[in-house]
């Protein structure tokens, strides 16, 4: 399998991806294997497996994306930022 560039990927496959892996996982395949399977690199299995540690399945779950478009900040505070 090739590597994907996960920005692609919509949020359902990706945490789809994540959920599958952990099962996988809990069932006692090792994180290398995983890691070949999904073309990714092992530091990112293992962050899957602590966020799930962490808080389980609902861990796994897609985050907010921090520059999204809903911009935080009034055009006045961006302008005085430039």
């Amino acid at each position: 399998m090739s590597r994907v560039d996960g920005r692609k990927v919509s949020h359902e496959v990706r945490e789809t991806i994540r959920a599958e892996a952990i099962q996988k996982w809990l069932d006692g395949t090792s994180v290398k294997a995983l890691s070949d399977e999904y073309s990714t690199d092992r530091s990112c299995i293992y962050r899957w497996i602590n966020r799930y540690n962490e808080g389980g399945m609902e861990a796994l779950r897609t985050r907010p994306i921090a520059h999204s478009k809903n911009a935080k900040l009034s055009p006045e505070q961006r302008h005085d930022l430039k």
